[in-house]
């Protein structure tokens, strides 16, 4: 009997996690928010030679944090719901042997590629644009050659993206 075990699955938190993004901007808001605290509470002038000027420039950076996050929100909730919708609804599924594996550098600039069943995938580390498995086996992924796998994946932009990756046990 051909136990597997689940590496990644969009529909579980593991899609969910490149939300984590959003924690950037977040961060960013929060240090602005205490820097008006500290300028606002420097009455000797201190820390702060023209608290004016500093008070302009957190203001900036408050309001733009603002901005990238509410940005951020738009672009990813727009993306998640349209992986969601495609994970739904056009799903395909492949399983093998891998082939043709070629790995992606410790050091980037270049794309992890390999086969399954006749069906080509290709990610990188450092592309999170999309909700797919992207762990390359430099950085600890999974996938390596003639290790047996199940892909489910679906077809964007002409490429094949790996929603649902089950190693054989």
């Amino acid at each position: 009997m051909n136990s597997f075990e689940i590496i990644y699955d969009f529909a579980s938190s593991d899609g969910f996690k490149r939300f984590q993004i959003l924690l950037v901007p977040i961060g960013i808001f929060l240090c602005a928010r205490f820097f008006l605290f500290l300028i606002e509470n420097d009455k000797d002038e201190d820390l702060f030679k023209n608290p004016e000027h500093q008070l302009l420039k957190v203001n900036i950076a408050q309001y733009a944090s603002i901005f990238i996050f509410i940005l951020f929100l738009i672009l990813f909730g727009s993306k998640y719901y349209k992986t969601y919708k495609l994970y739904n609804n056009y799903l395909f599924e492949t399983e093998g042997f891998v082939s043709n594996f070629h790995p992606m550098p410790s050091s980037g600039h270049d794309t992890e590629r390999f086969t399954v069943n006749g069906v080509k995938f290709k990610f990188s580390d450092f592309d999170i644009s999309n909700f797919g498995y992207n762990n390359a086996k430099s950085k600890g992924g999974a996938i390596d050659t003639n290790k047996y796998v199940r892909i489910s994946y679906i077809k964007v932009n002409n490429s094949n993206q790996i929603l649902k990756l089950e190693v054989r046990k």
